[in-house]
């Protein structure tokens, strides 16, 4: 826990427009102290010369002393408070499963005469490789779904898992909702403070065992958030190449679940999507900022007091009659 001081505040700063008796106290006390007595009596010379008394040098101070309680007794009533900034950081990790479309369709031309799927291999293995924490889940799928790696920390496995996930042999097809599915079941039991998916696809679900928006609702029940990721050629792209991800789809089951959907039209701007959801899942926690104020009201009030009754006491007992 990071503790920052955010300075000086004041709760009710309102109060501190009663600042203004301060100087008309000091006008009032000096004007009295310079008018002096009305009426002459005797002979002052004599007492003009004579040496001055303790007495005498601390007469002066009685009005600074009652000027300042009462500035004290109004900076209580705007409450002083000292902000305190606490970032909270937990060394607790998230749990994330990947959803990994290996369908005949990925093996389409994406960037730089590389297929979508060794485009997207390359950014999920990177993504990987990046964890430090978090537990990572990997399910591929095509008309069925296969779950290559379980939640784990091995993170070396979980790569070579994506890196292999393009070699298998399933029914061609795509099955989201049944990968949404596979998904939530491998995060169902996880106690993580945080449990996403992100599904990466290039197609539409053409699949109708387990429908998506069904598969969405359960992930939003039991609170998994699920990030949706559309490979697609760069507008302009061969006719053959046309988007085929139903985006509209893709936007809903993450806006369900409180996921967001991102669109990657180059190897550039698919690696930046896991970029960003990597931030945001972070941000969701470490950036959890909360502040408090310690309220040092009492203690200004506290001191006024007991300016006032050390004032009031020399004005009554050792300087009565300087008073």
């Amino acid at each position: 826990m990071a503790v920052s001081m955010d300075g000086l505040r004041f709760a009710t700063p309102y109060a501190l427009v009663l600042l203004l008796v301060a100087p008309v106290l000091a006008v009032y006390y000096w004007r009295t102290r310079r008018d002096g007595p009305a009426v002459a009596l005797g002979a002052v010379g004599p007492a003009e010369a004579s040496p001055r008394t303790w007495r005498t040098r601390l007469e002066p101070l009685l009005p600074v002393m009652r000027i300042v309680s009462v500035v004290l007794l109004v900076v209580a009533l705007a409450r002083p408070q000292s902000g305190h900034a606490e970032a909270h950081s937990t060394a607790e990790g998230i749990d994330i499963v990947l959803g990994f479309d290996v369908s005949s369709s990925m093996s389409q031309t994406f960037s730089r005469n590389r297929s979508r799927l060794a485009v997207a291999t390359d950014v999920l293995q990177e993504f990987v490789r990046n964890r430090t924490r978090d537990r990572v889940g990997l399910v591929a799928f095509q008309a069925t779904t296969l779950t290559l790696s379980p939640l784990m920390t091995d993170y070396d496995a979980v790569a070579e898992s994506v890196k292999n996930a393009g070699s298998l042999h399933l029914k061609d097809g795509t099955a989201i909702g049944t990968a949404i599915g596979e998904s939530v079941n491998l995060l169902r039991t996880s106690n993580a403070r945080s449990r996403i998916v992100i599904l990466l696809t290039d197609g539409e679900n053409n699949v109708h065992q387990v429908e998506p928006l069904a598969a969405a609702r359960v992930a939003q029940k039991l609170g998994i958030r699920v990030y949706t990721v559309g490979v697609v050629n760069q507008a302009g792209a061969a006719p053959q190449a046309n988007v085929n991800v139903d985006e509209a789809a893709m936007r809903q089951i993450a806006e369900i679940t409180g996921g967001t959907y991102s669109r990657a039209e180059d190897a550039t701007a698919l690696a930046d999507i896991y970029s960003k959801i990597d931030e945001l899942e972070k941000s969701r926690f470490e950036g959890n900022v909360i502040t408090r104020y310690d309220d040092f009201a009492p203690y200004v009030l506290a001191a006024a007091a007991a300016l006032l009754a050390l004032e009031l006491t020399l004005r009554h007992s050792l300087l009565r009659r300087l008073a």
